[in-house]
């Protein structure tokens, strides 16, 4: 146990650890513990206890309350343990604390705007204010500018955009980060927000750092949208946040106004950029309906003449990219045509479906990220979610004739998409994006089959496409890159899925998916899909439930 002629420990003692001996000993030294000798009367009190009584697991009594309330082991470091310092959270501890001498390790290293030896209750800062959140630590500089150089380690070229540099630490070069709680907000933003919404595994073409970074340090519009971003991510773990990221999502859609009665270049791609990180927010918290507002919104600023300026430029790309993707995805709750398609019509479906609207995008660093997958399923997304939409207008043998005509077209420029793929694909193709691309084709053709059969789970082709998909996501390792491209797989499959296994498979995924991605939405579609799953093991129950999900107004599974 200890080293021969010295005693161990209280602490090591205390948790039946293997102690040094030395004063103080290396693990309290390394925990910033204060190392104490074991008195003889605890020694003695210990060994009349019942030997065969079992210990209690050692738990952590004096640490911060963050901890406590996330329910995580604390280190017990002061005045800023590490799990507190490197999720950026305030790290308050109780008030009944006794005074505890410190041995932190990092307090030389890092400044704190604490300096003290020791934190007696007396001088432990207690907020006894009622409203907004407690102040977060400050952000050093230093620690964001290492993160920016391992990120872009060499200048990124950019194709016709504009001179929007970005020399310094992306949070000590914005000026528009007046409080602790806007500079912990960016800093989330920067280190965990944009690696959430990125799909690509090159991250130094990131467009959501790439792109609006430099933008943020000029526009205090982009930097309220980006706070707002980051709060709506952050608000399950931290919700008092939510507070100052509302106030910021008020100020940009106030500031925007403004931005729209100007033409020139900056202020319409600040209005665009804007009005779709809105759209975002809205979409990610997942019970919100105000996201369609804001799609049309950015669907009228993308077809006016000021934006035409921006074409072929990155910000261009990154702009119709993003609207793209959520006007494709968002159909699967509208049962409508994308808002870049000239007209609904059923004709539309059995002509030509080029992506001669938005040209060159399958080979643009921007497109990866915010893809994932090849942008051509999203068209087809697209113009399935129309075809649901004719549906009910099947009001004779003509009408019935033209909505199986505009199927059959559907599923064969989706087989010849897959033929074209397969013949392109090689092994140096990631094999995370080969999977989610079959996960997300199968999807696809699962609701095409929905659309024209009926809602019957136990087809011989659902039973094909359920197997296709949950295979192809299983291949999928957690917290990979594409993983935010198997949301709208897993809940058609789930929806779909009648045995408790597979049941299993899709929600056990939900639920990590909801702490690697960590938006709400992905709770409330996992909510959705044990709504249906309540509906009974019954073929009528399940496909009533169905096609309930289908329709339901609310979410939207990007």
């Amino acid at each position: 146990m200890s080293t021969p002629g010295r005693a161990c420990c209280a602490r090591c003692a205390r948790i039946k650890q293997r102690c040094d001996g030395e004063s103080p000993c290396s693990r309290c030294k390394r925990l910033g513990h204060v190392c104490k000798p074991r008195s003889p009367e605890k020694e003695s009190t210990l060994s009349l206890r019942s030997p065969a009584r079992r210990p209690r697991a050692s738990r952590s009594r004096s640490g911060c309350l963050p901890c406590k309330t996330r329910k995580k082991k604390c280190d017990e470091n002061r005045p800023r343990c590490s799990d507190c310092r490197r999720l950026n959270l305030p790290c308050e501890w109780p008030a009944m604390a006794m005074n505890v001498e410190v041995h932190s390790p990092d307090m030389n290293d890092t400044p704190s705007p604490i300096s003290i030896a020791t934190v007696s209750a007396d001088s432990i800062p207690i907020d006894d204010s009622d409203g907004g959140p407690p102040a977060l630590s400050p952000i050093t500089p230093s620690d964001d500018e290492e993160f920016i150089a391992t990120l872009f380690p060499h200048s990124l070229p950019r194709k016709n955009s504009m001179n929007l540099p970005l020399s310094r630490s992306p949070i000590s070069a914005n000026p528009h980060l007046r409080t602790e709680e806007d500079r912990s907000l960016f800093n989330h933003y920067i280190h965990v927000v944009s690696r959430a919404l990125s799909r690509s595994q090159d991250v130094d073409r990131n467009p959501f750092l790439v792109t609006l970074l430099p933008l943020a340090t000029i526009s205090d519009t982009v930097t309220s949208v980006i706070l707002s971003l980051s709060g709506c991510h952050w608000k399950r773990v931290y919700p008092t946040i939510w507070g100052c990221a509302l106030t910021r999502q008020g100020k940009a859609l106030t500031q925007v106004n403004k931005l729209l009665g100007c033409s020139d270049r900056q202020s319409i791609f600040e209005a665009c950029a804007t009005v779709l990180l809105l759209c975002l927010t809205e979409l990610f918290d997942g019970t919100s309906r105000v996201w369609k507002w804001h799609l049309k919104a950015a669907s009228a600023i993308l077809k006016s003449p000021a934006f035409q300026n921006l074409i072929s430029s990155d910000e261009w790309t990154f702009c119709i990219s993003l609207f793209h993707y959520l006007d494709s995805m968002s159909t699967i709750s509208r049962c409508k045509a994308p808002l870049l398609q000239s007209n609904d019509s059923i004709t539309d479906l059995t002509t030509s479906l080029r992506r001669s609207r938005v040209p060159e995008l399958d080979r643009n660093g921007s497109s990866d990220a915010i893809y994932g997958i090849s942008p051509a399923l999203f068209d087809y997304l697209g113009m399935v979610n129309l075809l649901a939409n004719h549906r009910s207008r099947r009001i004779d043998e003509l009408s019935e004739i033209g909505f199986q005509a505009a199927a059959t077209h559907l599923k064969a420029r989706i087989d010849e998409w897959r033929a074209d793929y397969n013949c392109g694909y090689s092994a140096e193709l990631e094999s995370d994006t080969y999977h989610a691309t079959t996960a997300f084709e199968w999807a696809i053709r699962l609701r095409l089959h929905q659309i024209v059969e009926g809602y019957d789970a136990l087809h011989e082709f659902v039973e094909r496409c359920v197997v296709t998909i949950l295979e192809s996501v299983q291949k999928i390792p957690y917290a990979s890159r594409v993983e935010g491209c198997l949301l709208f797989p897993l809940v058609i499959a789930g929806s779909s899925s009648i045995s408790v296994e597979r049941r299993m498979i899709v929600k056990e995924r939900l639920m990590v998916m909801e702490n690697t991605l960590g938006f709400s939405h992905i709770h409330h579609a996992r909510q959705l899909l044990e709504t249906v799953w309540k509906g009974g093991n019954d073929a009528s129950d399940l496909n009533w439930a169905a096609v309930r999900y289908s329709q339901f107004p609310g979410v939207v599974f990007i």
